[in-house]
């Protein structure tokens, strides 16, 4: 007896809107976790000098840090990611990459390329929580982190949307 396989014939296309919703979601995560590890090295380095800063100074700071970074270096991350992710989306068509691990990847390299370059074409000293290795570490980490996200949504939650309903019009 033979055994009827059915196979699902399934568009890959992702919109346009998709990739973008991705991008904004990516960028606001690996901003903030940048942003905040970087708030929080500043602190523990004021203590260590002696300043004391109670559990509310340090929320405060936190948000303020989060609020005063956004124009110049919340534009520099989305700036470094839209081209990172590009061209790692570019580099996994090339190489026929079913899921794409270059995005974690690209977003790490972006951000330790990125604090490479602030001080040479911006004329901006590093963000002060970056001057220690564990500080530029985080800021990578956020980087990775942020292009796991892109891949998660552009690649695996979008591919499930798409798959969903024609499936279950199948069934």
């Amino acid at each position: 007896m033979s055994e009827k396989v059915v196979v699902y014939e399934v568009q890959s296309d992702i919109s346009p809107v998709t990739k973008a919703g991705a991008l904004l979601v990516s960028w606001l995560l690996t901003y903030t976790i940048a942003s905040v590890s970087q708030s929080q090295f500043v602190l523990a380095n004021l203590e260590s000098l002696g300043v004391i800063i109670t559990g509310n100074q340090w929320l405060e700071h936190t948000v303020l840090d989060w609020w005063g970074l956004l124009p110049k270096y919340g534009s520099a991350v989305f700036a470094a990611l839209c081209i990172a992710l590009y061209v790692s989306g570019r580099a996994g068509r090339m190489l026929k990459l079913r899921s794409n691990w270059l995005h974690p990847v690209a977003g790490g390299l972006a951000m330790a390329l990125m604090l490479m370059l602030m001080q040479p074409l911006l004329d901006i000293t590093l963000i002060a929580g970056t001057r220690s290795f564990e500080g530029q570490l985080w800021q990578v980490i956020a980087g990775i982190t942020g292009g796991l996200t892109y891949k998660f949504l552009r690649q695996d939650v979008a591919r499930w949307i798409i798959q969903r309903p024609r499936q279950n019009a199948l069934l």
